[in-house]
């Protein structure tokens, strides 16, 4: 029954495993990653570098838990993995300039002014 609930909660039709799983090195020690990985797998790689794997039931969301280590990150796949990091890097950075919008992209180049002119 556990099984059961797990597997319809994680979105995988009944396999069990999440339906988006993704691999990243992350520049923190394993030990410090660990605490906050409930279901993922976390390898120490050496001082301050570790392999994490863990899923999620999106891209975005699996970007999401992994981008609130903060650290820089590398990510090792698959492509999905990758190709929502830079979904919501393009997101991110329209949100801190200002902008809205599902590609709001780096802000356009203006001139810059003195003084308010």
């Amino acid at each position: 029954m556990t099984a059961y609930v797990t597997s319809k909660f994680r979105g995988s039709g009944g396999t069990g495993d999440w339906p988006c799983q993704g691999e990243v090195i992350l520049g923190l020690p394993a030990a410090e990653v660990s605490r906050y990985v409930r279901d993922g797998l976390v390898e120490e790689l050496g001082p301050g570098r570790c392999r994490l794997v863990m899923g999620s039931w999106s891209w975005p969301a699996l970007v999401a838990a992994i981008g609130r280590f903060d650290a820089d990150i590398e990510v090792v796949g698959p492509p999905e993995l990758r190709d929502a990091f830079a979904r919501l890097a393009r997101r991110y950075a329209g949100a801190a300039a200002g902008r809205s919008g599902p590609d709001a992209g780096p802000p356009p180049v203006r001139a810059a002014r003195c003084n308010g002119d």
